[in-house]
């Protein structure tokens, strides 16, 4: 049996796509607009009053949702933004608690953190792909080796400085699973829906309003090409790791620059 509401849900959202179909959308209604009605009738100055009307209230309120919309994405962008940046506080913060295992250990817990900063820089980068899926995976095998050394050293020498280096290591696991909650999109799919048929009634009644009048045509393309680039801009900003604007591990590159860079390693290790 067809579910509505699924189907709503479902749908992914392309910012590319959704730009094509939504230029395209709001043209044809503009265009609708203007020649479905053709000309202008003697008394048709009362109904353009009542048109221009409703045009006002829709493309309020069609601004209203632009603005509310947009305040969402954002939103959600400074939290990706905000998680990146506790995942390098995190692995900066196990990797000196790291220094306080025993030599061996040491060692074998200094590059499995290296191998997992790199997990997680490809992580940021990869988006919402299948590869990203990967490269969280990755990660998640080298925090059980990690967590597995710790427990260790804590079971053969059980003490507060053992104990921090757990909890710095539980932080890791942490830290990416905030990273996961905020790695989706933020706006459902009903939003855009809605805001398509805003967009839609609004061009219509455009072409209305300017049914009847000769030339200049180019002037109806204005709102259905600034509305999509509003909803494109959105869209961008919604997709994590993806787009034009997206989420880059600044902070985790900056960290592992000054981490693993040449010849920092190896001092930490003798």
């Amino acid at each position: 049996m067809f579910n509505f509401s699924e189907f709503i849900n479902d749908t992914p959202i392309d910012s590319i796509l959704l730009f094509i179909i939504t230029f395209s959308l709001l043209i044809i209604s503009a265009y609708i607009g203007k020649f479905i009605f053709k000309r202008k009738k003697l008394n048709d100055d009362i109904a353009d009053d009542e048109a221009k009307i409703i045009l006002g209230a829709i493309l309020s309120l069609l601004g209203l949702l632009i603005g509310f919309v947009l305040s969402i994405s954002i939103s959600g962008y400074n939290n990706r933004q905000q998680t990146e940046e506790n995942e390098a506080i995190a692995i900066g913060n196990a990797y000196q608690r790291a220094q306080l295992l025993n030599s061996s250990d040491r060692r074998e817990a200094i590059h499995l953190l290296q191998q997992y900063l790199d997990a997680r820089i490809e992580f940021f980068k990869s988006g919402v792909s299948d590869e990203n899926n990967q490269w969280r995976r990755v990660s998640l095998e080298k925090q059980a080796t990690l967590w597995e050394i710790a427990v260790k050293e804590a079971n053969q020498s059980p003490n507060p400085v053992i104990a921090s280096v757990l909890t710095a290591f539980s932080d890791l696991y942490l830290s990416q699973q905030k990273t996961m909650a905020s790695w989706r999109h933020q706006i459902p799919n009903a939003a855009w829906f809605l805001l398509i048929f805003f967009a839609i009634c609004s061009n219509v009644l455009i072409g209305y309003n300017i049914r009847g009048t000769k030339g200049k045509n180019w002037l109806i393309l204005i709102l259905p090409a600034l509305t999509t680039l509003a909803l494109f801009m959105i869209a961008e900003i919604d997709i994590p790791g993806e787009g034009v604007i997206h989420v880059t591990p600044d902070d985790l590159i900056s960290l592992q620059e000054f981490l693993f860079k040449e010849g920092a390693l190896v001092g930490k290790l003798d």
